[in-house]
């Protein structure tokens, strides 16, 4: 069953990967500034077969499992890719696979998640526009399948990233994603996720824009 699931996951980037070429999108993609030094095919990462955190419900009555104070902390990766800043009462989970790992923050009243996902290829080729689209499909719908994101603004940014403005369809919800490709040979991707539900509050979305001010390379 895995060997067939990888497999369709292999299939699936193949046609994301012609899609992308075909209809050349909004804007230039990022592509890595050198060519790449291994012989592996293009890879994308794949969504954990159990998805550790839910759309953003916004149910103010919810309590968060952690109890620690609402002061900024200094969350940093642990690899060192990102840091940025948020209260420290945020809930807080890693989710790992293999080749994969997933930082959650959700918000004490669960209308808000933030998300580091960090992709490692081993030194392969990444198509990092395949995988921000395949994990926007896949992992941040509300039904796991497509159709159900739309995609509303698509730019890079000054860092070199590329910035997508997203809303899901049926979930009442909506996100902005940063993605990239890092390391000597660009084979680790990258994204970096907020989303929020459509009734969230301002002081949590304040701590959301705090997040992306506060964000940084070590």
């Amino acid at each position: 069953m895995k060997s067939q699931y990888r497999m369709l996951i292999a299939f699936i980037t193949l046609l994301l990967a012609v899609s992308l070429a075909c209809n050349g999108g909004n804007s230039t993609p990022v592509v890595p500034t050198s060519a790449p030094t291994s012989t592996k095919s293009p890879a994308q990462p794949q969504p954990p077969s159990n998805n550790p955190s839910n759309p953003p419900s916004g149910n103010n009555g919810s309590t968060n499992a952690n109890s620690g104070s609402s002061d900024l902390v200094t969350f940093t990766d642990e690899n060192g890719f990102l840091e940025f800043d948020l209260p420290g009462d945020w809930f807080y989970e890693q989710y790992t696979e293999e080749d994969l790992y997933i930082d959650i923050f959700t918000s004490p009243n669960e209308s808000a998640i933030i998300e580091s996902l960090v992709f490692d290829n081993n030194g392969g080729v990444v198509n990092n526009g395949g995988a921000a689209l395949y994990l926007l499909n896949y992992r941040y719908s509300n039904t796991g399948k497509e159709g159900d994101i739309r995609v509303s603004s698509d730019q890079l940014e000054e860092d070199g990233s590329e910035r997508l403005e997203w809303k899901s369809k049926s979930g009442n919800y909506s996100g902005v994603s940063w993605f990239e490709l890092r390391g000597n040979n660009k084979s680790i991707f990258l994204m970096y996720t907020m989303y929020w539900s459509d009734d969230i509050d301002d002081a949590t979305f304040s701590v959301l824009q705090q997040a992306v001010d506060s964000y940084r390379v070590p």
